[in-house]
């Protein structure tokens, strides 16, 4: 983490001197905000290379300042919750951030996660073979990060495109858990199935017809996820 600067966005002041000394020891250099505002100030301000942001907060609560960081950012972020992780999760992920911590936060795994999500924002996805896939429908080409339904683009997080990216490169083959949260996400999310499933229902909400009845991402009980190939070059526009 040694010259890295993460901005840290919370209203409490004990949370922010003890999460600001454990970066420090780790030789980042820590930027806090105590709201919403004062954060998306700081971002442009100081340019972090991560931030951690807060759910619950007076005012503006995160979801809120996320989704406006997503609009002129697009710096790793990771947000904290202390109440219901899974349905925060997903609205994190609506909003935008890369990743969910639980509050009371245990020191080595918000330095490996932070670590992770810096990493990840550094890698340009180099995954074997640059390709293009298209069937009729939906279009992905992996050079411009650009994925299209019926011709009309869609937003994915970057999350979301590693992760699409990914199972279309191994299209027809069943990937585990174990090797998605590995190739997508990083060892550090070793048995974190859970974000493999919530990030695969938001996936399939976005690039299937039926998500409920999904085409493209298929699961294979127990073990894990395939991308399967479509055809749908004789089907009519937008069907």
């Amino acid at each position: 983490m040694f010259g890295k600067k993460i901005l840290l966005i919370d209203d409490d002041v004990d949370f922010l001197k003890l999460t600001s000394l454990i970066f420090k020891e780790s030789g980042a250099l820590a930027i806090t905000a105590r709201d919403g505002l004062e954060g998306m100030g700081k971002l442009f301000t100081q340019r972090p290379d991560l931030i951690i942001l807060d759910v619950m907060m007076p005012g503006i609560d995160g979801f809120q300042i996320c989704q406006r960081i997503r609009q002129y950012s697009n710096t790793p972020l990771i947000m904290l919750t202390a109440l219901d992780h899974d349905e925060h999760m997903l609205k994190g992920l609506e909003a935008g951030a890369d990743d969910f911590l639980s509050k009371p936060i245990n020191r080595e795994v918000l330095l490996a996660r932070a670590k992770a999500v810096i990493r990840r924002s550094q890698q340009n996805n180099d995954y074997q073979e640059v390709f293009n896939y298209s069937d009729g429908r939906l279009e992905i080409d992996i050079e411009k990060h650009r994925v299209l339904i019926g011709g009309k683009q869609i937003k994915l997080t970057p999350v979301e495109f590693r992760l699409l990216a990914y199972l279309v490169s191994s299209a027809g083959r069943v990937l585990s858990f174990e090797q998605i949260l590995d190739n997508v996400w990083g060892r550090e999310y070793k048995g974190n199935d859970d974000y493999v499933h919530v990030y695969i229902s938001h996936l399939r909400g976005k690039i299937e017809q039926d998500p409920k009845n999904p085409r493209y991402i298929l699961s294979i009980h127990g073990v894990g996820y395939i991308f399967e190939k479509q055809d749908f070059a004789e089907a009519l526009p937008g069907q």
